[in-house]
């Protein structure tokens, strides 16, 4: 009698044991630790990633999903490089081109980085101590606005007038308690944090000194060195993934002519937007402005949070005129924008991002939902990269589909 396949034997050893596996990781723990999923993960997978294309491609998942949770934790200790690199990457055609006219790299490099850190460190000096003022007076405005509603609320004048118009303190005083004071406090309380968290973000970039003082010397190398480090990632895809770098090599020119655009006009919509509003006397109107510039990367939503929180400031401030603050405002921000969008924005990019506004708000919905803010700025190229995909997939014919003509003679 012959001895039974041990295939199915062992896959069933297999699958008993990556059960037993998981349900320890859950019980301990550890399954919330990437680095204990990774070691396991790939421990588990690595034996058959020649023998099953589903192992190989769970393999790189399991490494994808390391690399980004490791760049998620380490945070503002890697943004020098981040930076350094998005800067090589937006500047190499010119400097390709520099290079071709007889200037060495190294020289262009080092202009460009002494240009962009001059730029910055002027535009932080002038801003950012008007916006840290700005931010403390908005909190101390908001906290008096509430304590005097909260007393006046509270007030025998506030009673005296309901009873005078025949409605019965007791219910109101109920209402109040129970319904508008801790909605009131709950939605202070959220506003109060996002100003405290937007305070902290500015203090904490400017608390590390280190990193700042070394960003110059990163961007200067990853700049200068840019072409070494694009061959070695183009050498280890054609050996690895060739599919993974003709797809790069397609998508690079979107991706970089969309974040040079947007990075150029998000900084000059800043700069425009909040030099108008001190001009016209809009309240906070550098802080506005930074707003402005910050959320302009976002299609559609941006523009809606910049006229929300505008609406919301203006009233804070306690403007002497409301309405015309605010019509000045909002003239100048969709004026701006409707100036970008329409007139030079088509004549930059003309067709290379075009994504159809349907998918592109749904797109965003979902990066938003999945990486909060970053989500919000990467959904446009990324969602026209997947579109320029999807336009080659759909072109490629099925060899079943392909018409053969009739009259074509066929011989034997």
């Amino acid at each position: 009698m012959p001895l039974p396949e041990r295939g199915p034997y062992l896959w069933l050893l297999l699958l008993f044991t990556g059960v037993a596996l998981g349900t320890f990781l859950v019980l301990t723990g550890l399954a919330l630790v990437p680095f204990i999923v990774l070691l396991f993960g790939v421990l588990l997978v690595y034996p058959y990633r020649h023998q099953s294309r589903l192992a190989h491609h769970l393999l790189w998942l399991l490494v994808l999903a390391f690399a980004v949770w490791l760049l998620q934790a380490m945070g503002l200790l890697l943004l020098p490089f981040a930076i350094a690199l998005l800067v090589g990457y937006l500047f190499d055609p010119w400097l390709r081109h520099l290079q071709h006219r007889g200037i060495p790299r190294w020289l262009s490099a080092l202009s460009i980085v002494l240009a962009l850190i001059g730029a910055v460190s002027a535009l932080a000096m002038l801003i950012f101590p008007t916006i840290f003022t700005q931010l403390d007076t908005l909190i101390k405005q908001i906290s008096t606005l509430y304590n005097a509603a909260t007393t006046y609320l509270e007030s025998r004048r506030f009673f005296q007038t309901l009873a005078r118009h025949g409605i019965p303190p007791e219910l109101v005083q109920e209402v109040l308690h129970r319904g508008i004071l801790p909605r009131l406090e709950e939605a202070l309380q959220t506003l109060m944090s996002s100003l405290l968290t937007a305070l902290a973000g500015l203090s904490r970039i400017l608390t590390h000194v280190v990193n700042l003082l070394l960003l110059p010397i990163v961007m200067f190398y990853l700049v200068k060195d840019f072409p070494q480090l694009q061959a070695l990632l183009a050498e280890v895809l054609q050996r690895k993934a060739p599919r993974a770098l003709q797809i790069l090599q397609q998508a690079s020119p979107i991706v970089r002519t969309y974040l040079g655009w947007v990075l150029f006009v998000s900084t000059l919509m800043g700069l425009f937007s909040g030099a108008l509003y001190v001009l016209f006397g809009v309240p906070y109107g550098v802080m506005l402005g930074l707003l402005s510039g910050v959320l302009n990367p976002i299609p559609y939503f941006g523009i809606l949070i910049v006229m929300g929180t505008g609406l919301v400031v203006i009233l804070i401030a306690q403007s002497a005129d409301f309405l015309r603050d605010f019509l000045i405002f909002a003239a100048i921000i969709n004026g701006l924008h409707f100036l970008n969008a329409y007139v030079i924005e088509p004549r930059v990019l003309g067709k290379r991002i075009g994504v159809h506004p349907v998918v592109l708000i749904l797109s965003l919905l979902l990066f938003g939902s999945l990486f909060g803010f970053v989500g919000l700025l990467i959904a446009v190229p990324t969602t026209a990269v997947a579109a320029l995909l999807f336009n080659q997939w759909r072109q490629i014919t099925p060899p079943e589909l392909v018409h053969v003509p009739s009259d074509v003679e066929h011989v034997p």
